[in-house]
């Protein structure tokens, strides 16, 4: 499983990243969506640049300049969690103790 971005994570491998699913596309810093949604926890194990044939077999438009960050141990937040979503890599703050799916 793959996630595409336009930058690095700080190091790899980072674990127990926080995905958030966002209604609105962020593209400005200090930009939020009071709408989120905590999705999932992963790890991300390596990086590699995007292809074109990653693209067309995702079904979608390749753009250069991309990233795939790897990510493994995916465990899915039942049921996701509200939250804020921002841009790039911020602290959340989440229960531990709460059902983790797989």
């Amino acid at each position: 499983m793959v996630e595409i971005r336009r930058w690095l994570p700080p190091k790899i491998p980072f674990l127990n990243l926080v995905l958030v699913e966002n209604e609105i596309y962020l593209t400005e810093e200090g930009q939020e969506d009071p709408n989120g949604l905590a999705r999932a926890i992963v790890d991300i194990t390596g990086i590699h640049d995007w292809t074109p044939e990653e693209a067309e077999s995702q079904g979608v438009a390749w753009t250069p300049n991309y990233v795939c960050w790897e990510l493994s141990n995916v465990r899915r937040i039942e049921p996701p969690i509200p939250c804020v979503a921002r841009r790039k890599i911020y602290k959340i703050d989440i229960d531990a103790r709460l059902p983790i799916g797989r």
